[in-house]
């Protein structure tokens, strides 16, 4: 295996932003009078606005509001938060992606979320220099588990998949990686530590990945 390539997800990767989304939702669903909690409604992380709508509905009573109240309501909530916070790379992140580029390795964000809370993260923590490419889960058609989008960026960058390493936190986004047939790594870096088991390799930290990596590319 020679990696040429790195694909990034977005939240609980490049930032610790599973929580205050989480939080969000938890606090948007009490205000229609459902009580919930962390252990409830995880499992919808790395997918896409709309398959989260539908998962939650499976789980909860919601048939009283039209997806687009509920996606609108979460995310008057969440972006009243996210706007105010004093947004920080995860530990490492910096000295990891100037390695990347150090050994000339391409790089992507490729998120379930929509391009411009991808640009807006991107703009915050001031690390456009160091991504070739970005990937929203607007520009295909199946959300995380499915490995869509992660296909579509290996064409994109016209890197083979045997050459190109996933870096993921959550559930959902491992299956999406492993459905792919490209090399994936489980993130644990997140204050919500998500099920990791199923990824190719798990770390703690992108020290961790660097070393892995060493191995392989030098």
């Amino acid at each position: 295996m020679k990696i040429k390539g790195i694909l990034f997800d977005c939240d609980g990767v490049l930032l610790d932003s599973e929580a205050i989304y989480i939080n969000s939702l938890i606090d948007y669903l009490s205000t229609l009078g459902i009580e919930t909690n962390l252990e409830d409604v995880v499992n919808v992380l790395g997918q896409k606005m709309t398959c989260i709508i539908k998962t939650l509905r499976v789980k909860f009573p919601l048939e009283n509001y039209t997806d687009e109240e509920l996606i609108t309501g979460q995310r008057e909530i969440f972006d009243q938060r996210f706007n105010q916070m004093n947004l920080q790379p995860m530990p490492y992140l910096l000295e990891f992606l100037k390695w990347c580029k150090l050994k000339q390795l391409k790089t992507a964000i490729v998120s379930s979320s929509n391009m411009n809370y991808l640009k807006n993260v991107v703009n915050r923590l001031q690390i456009h220099d160091y991504f070739d490419e970005v990937f929203s889960g607007e520009m295909v058609k199946n959300s995380k588990p499915a490995p869509d989008i992660y296909l579509f960026a290996a064409k994109e960058m016209n890197i083979p998949r045997k050459n190109l390493l996933i870096i993921e936190d959550s559930i959902n986004g491992i299956k999406a990686g492993k459905n792919s047939k490209i090399f994936t790594v489980g993130y644990k870096g997140s204050i919500i530590e998500q099920d990791t088991r199923d990824a190719d390799l798990e770390v703690r930290s992108f020290e961790d990945i660097k070393h892995f990596l060493e191995l392989d590319i030098l």
